[in-house]
């Protein structure tokens, strides 16, 4: 032994270093460097796979709100279908009846028309009436006035 310590200098009680020695401190630290590796790389890979499932899982998540929110539309496409059909049916009917009612106001208002014309025939037929009475009175009046006139003359005769 040479005495010499691993800082350079001498120590009697120290064993000398010699090449065998120097390889087994690098051996050692090459297994202690190869092992941190793997267990950095292991490390990275577990952190990996973790992140990757986490991902399957929120795109999971997502698929399943999607379809959710895809079948609330879906339900809701079919009751807004079905109201516009109840209302262009009903709209078809309103229609339907608002024809039958504006030919009964035509109808109506033919008859009313011809009514205001019979009315009007009958007050002009009334007034030819009133005025042919009024001659008639008239007429009445002066044969009664000759009456008189001849029967006082048959009275003085």
């Amino acid at each position: 032994m040479s005495g010499r310590s691993a800082t350079g200098g001498t120590d009697p009680r120290l064993p000398a270093r010699s090449a065998v020695a120097g390889a087994g401190y690098g051996a050692h630290v090459t297994v202690v460097i190869i092992v941190i590796a793997v267990v950095v790389i292991a490390a990275i890979g577990f952190l990996a796979y973790r992140a990757s499932t986490r991902r399957r899982v929120e795109r999971e998540r997502a698929r399943t709100r999607l379809s959710r929110e895809a079948e609330g539309h879906r339900q809701e496409h079919e009751a807004s279908a079905l109201r516009a059909r109840e209302s262009t049916d009903a709209a078809g009917q309103r229609l339907s009846r608002a024809e039958q009612h504006r030919e009964e106001a035509e109808r109506l208002q033919r008859q009313a028309q011809e009514h205001e014309q019979l009315a009007a025939e009958e007050e002009s037929t009334a007034q030819e009436l009133e005025a042919r009475g009024e001659r008639a009175r008239q007429a009445a009046s002066r044969h009664e006035d000759r009456a008189t006139e001849a029967e006082g003359r048959l009275e003085q005769l």
